[in-house]
């Protein structure tokens, strides 16, 4: 009884809406998209984006969620790849990671994002390929 109630409500809602809309005036709303301030920047421009800055901008966000779904503890490339940015021993060794752990995926999340971004400092998103096709 309750789903035909809520199916009659729904088809009822639905076949009004187009009368309600017509006859009153709709106002568009402007929907402004978020700008990311990490992007097309050179490598002095980059110096200039905080940290705080970075790790939050839609493109660290997607990052992280697409190599790792934001898991610290993740392992890619049968090993090869670690933590939540999927670096190689090479990066974090590099960008300063050997100081918080010997390898990404045993770093706290924090001390792997401090490390991505000593890296992206120096050579943008290009290590994390899925960044070039990403629009924010």
């Amino acid at each position: 009884m309750k789903k035909r109630l809520w199916k009659s409500t729904a088809l009822a809602f639905c076949l009004l809406m187009p009368i309600q809309t017509s006859i009153s005036t709709a106002k568009a709303a402007v929907i402004k998209v978020a700008e990311d301030p990490t992007r097309n920047l050179s490598k002095e421009e980059r110096k200039k984006i905080s940290f705080e800055v970075w790790v939050n901008s839609p493109t660290a966000k997607y990052l992280k969620k697409v190599e790792s779904n934001n898991n610290c503890k993740s392992t890619g490339g049968k090993g090869k790849y670690q933590g939540t940015w999927q670096v190689n021993a090479g990066f974090w060794k590099t960008y300063g990671g050997k100081k918080y752990a010997s390898k990404a995926s045993k770093a706290t999340c924090r001390e792997q994002d401090l490390v991505a971004y000593k890296g992206w400092l120096a050579r943008g998103w290009s290590p994390w390929p899925p960044a070039k096709n990403f629009k924010p």
